[in-house]
């Protein structure tokens, strides 16, 4: 993929090839320069569907001011799939089908806005913003509101493809593998479909209650993703579906996001307490939080049914 930046000369501004909205693309020799301010960076941050639809880019942009950058330009996109593809490269659609399936829905859904700004230290305010945002205003995994590149070689690359027309228009973000853990993948894609449309007030929300229906029992495993959680969503996902003996990819998701986001966490009902308590080690060894009846080895005391503090925190 070609880079949209240009060595030598002055910055110039160019018409993006394929665009009839007449917005122009800031072409520079580099993202970094130097005026009397210091050090100064060229990035970019790309608000998402969501911040669209719950009506937040217009308080978004002002902190872009806030954060002592400035504003250039801002281009409204629909992103394709190639560019989709593009910009999220570092995403494996074999062996991550929930995550590529759940942001190829959600980046295409609606529009999103691509906001480039200019000042001291951009790439590493902008990575701030970024995160500030997504805490202020509340994310999903999956719809987290806005993307900012991690350096500045990240920012040329990713604005080839979004403002430039640089990229391999016929590049997919979807899995070219048949199976994966056993699931035929159009048996994958038919569950996102059915859980996309199912929960369209959730997809820029977290809801109260995640949790896939499972029987009442007298004992039960109350299971967490970490805070900062290492485990890939899609092996999260797998593994709690196959440890509640349920083979259907829709289960998994939503046990997923019951780990990562129900007061609770993802509910597991229990035969006996030993099969709570081998249940619980299995789950500690896989890299997740677990709560059983009258667990030790978590704060609080009594049962799992008892409230206590979230352990993410």
């Amino acid at each position: 993929m070609s880079s949209c930046a240009r060595t030598g000369g002055p910055a110039m501004s160019e018409r993006a090839p394929g665009r009839d909205d007449g917005a122009t693309l800031l072409v520079t020799p580099d993202t970094r320069r130097h005026d009397g301010a210091g050090p100064t960076e060229r990035g970019f941050l790309l608000f998402k569907p969501d911040t669209l639809e719950r009506r937040l880019l217009q308080d978004c942009v002002a902190d872009i001011a806030r954060a002592g950058l400035r504003v250039l330009e801002q281009h409204p996109l629909r992103l394709t799939e190639a560019q989709i593809a593009a910009v999220w490269s570092g995403i494996d659609p074999g062996r991550r089908p929930l995550t590529a399936g759940l942001m190829r829905r959600y980046l295409s859904a609606g529009p999103s806005r691509l906001v480039l700004v200019d000042g001291p230290g951009a790439t590493a305010r902008l990575l701030a913003l970024k995160s500030a945002i997504r805490r202020r205003h509340g994310a999903v995994y999956y719809a987290n509101l806005v993307h900012s590149p991690d350096s500045a070689e990240e920012a040329r690359r990713e604005l080839a493809a979004l403002l430039d027309g640089r990229y391999d228009p016929d590049a997919r973000f979807r899995p070219t593998t048949a199976t994966w853990h056993g699931w035929s993948m159009e048996t994958v894609e038919a569950a996102l479909d059915r859980w996309w449309a199912s929960v369209p007030e959730q997809r820029g929300r977290r809801p109260t209650h995640w949790s896939p229906p499972l029987p009442a029992a007298s004992h039960r495993v109350c299971i967490y993703a970490k805070r900062h959680w290492a485990v890939a969503f899609d092996d999260m996902a797998c593994f709690l579906a196959e440890t509640a003996g349920v083979g259907e990819p829709e289960f998994a998701v939503r046990a997923g996001f019951a780990a990562l986001y129900d007061g609770e966490g993802f509910v597991l009902p229990m035969a006996s307490a030993k099969a709570a308590h081998d249940t619980c080690r299995t789950v500690r060894a896989f890299g997740l939080i677990a709560r059983g009846p009258g667990d030790s080895g978590q704060s609080g005391h009594g049962t799992g049914t008892d409230r206590r503090p979230d352990p993410r925190e």
